[in-house]
C-alpha cells in the first residue's frame, strides 16, 4: 500500500479487540456477584462493558446497593479476572498481525484500555507481546474513563500527533462514544456486542478479515471527523 501519511496512529482497545477477554470479564463478575448470592444478567454486563474499574464497580455498587468501598471491589474483581486471564486468556483473531502489519507501514500504534495497568500488562505478558506497541495507557491513568474521551485525548498528546488523524478500533460502545469524542475516527468490531449497539463508530465489521490498512486510511483520509463530546 502507497504510504498514507494522513493517518499517523492507530490506537487499539484491549478487552474484546486484542484479547478475547469479554466472557472472561463476566465470568469474573458472575462470581463476584454469586459469592454475595447475587445474580449477574446481560443488562449489567451491558451496562458496565468499555468502563474503566472504577466505572464498572461504581455500577455494581449502586446498581446492588453494595456496602464494599469502590477499592474493595475493585481489588476482588481484580483478583478475580486476573486468574482467568492466567488460564484462558487468547487473542482475538487477527488483531495482532493487523497491528504487525501497522507497524510495518511506519504508523505509530498504542494500546488504550480501560482495565487497571497490572491486568494490561499481564494481558501482554501472556500474549508475548510486551514491547509491540508505541505507547500503552490504561484506564487507572486517567481521571475520567470511557465514556469520556479523556484516555483518547491523552493517548493523542503522549504519542504526538492529531487527533483528527488517529484512527481507533473499538468493541463497546462506551469505547466507541470516547473515541469520537476526543475528534478521532472509529472502526468498531462485533466480537462483545451487535453492529447497531454500535452505530456512532464510523465503521463496523464482524472480524478482523475485512480489516487492511487501505480501510484504515481511507476511513482517515476520506471523511472529516467528527466530535461527540461529552
Amino acid at each position: 500500500m502507497e504510504k498514507n501519511r494522513e493517518l499517523e496512529a492507530v490506537l487499539f482497545d484491549m478487552d474484546g479487540v486484542i484479547v478475547d477477554s469479554e466472557p472472561l470479564w463476566s465470568e469474573a463478575e458472575k462470581q463476584l456477584l454469586a459469592r454475595r448470592n447475587l445474580r449477574y444478567s446481560p443488562s449489567v454486563k451491558a451496562a458496565m462493558m468499555g468502563r474503566d474499574a472504577r466505572g464498572a464497580v461504581g455500577y455494581l455498587i449502586e446498581h446492588y446497593s453494595l456496602a464494599e468501598s469502590v477499592g474493595e471491589l475493585i481489588d476482588e474483581r481484580n483478583q478475580l479476572i486476573a486468574e482467568l486471564f492466567k488460564e484462558h486468556l487468547k487473542a482475538i483473531p487477527g488483531a495482532l498481525e493487523l497491528a504487525r502489519s501497522v507497524i510495518a507501514e511506519g504508523i505509530v500504534i498504542g494500546l488504550v484500555s480501560s482495565s487497571p495497568k497490572p491486568l494490561v500488562e499481564l494481558a501482554l505478558e501472556k500474549l508475548k507481546v510486551t514491547g509491540l506497541f508505541d505507547l500503552i495507557l490504561s484506564g487507572d491513568q486517567v481521571v475520567r474513563g470511557k465514556p469520556a474521551p479523556d484516555i483518547y485525548i491523552a493517548a493523542a498528546e503522549k504519542l504526538g500527533v492529531r487527533p483528527e488523524y488517529c484512527l481507533v478500533i473499538e468493541d463497546a460502545p462506551h469505547g466507541a462514544v470516547a473515541a469520537k469524542g476526543a475528534g478521532m475516527r472509529c472502526l468498531a468490531i462485533t466480537t462483545s456486542v451487535s453492529a447497531p449497539e454500535l452505530s456512532m463508530a464510523d465503521k463496523v465489521v464482524s472480524g478482523f478479515e475485512e480489516v487492511d490498512l487501505q480501510l484504515l486510511s481511507d476511513l482517515v483520509q476520506h471523511q472529516p471527523p467528527r466530535s461527540n463530546s461529552i
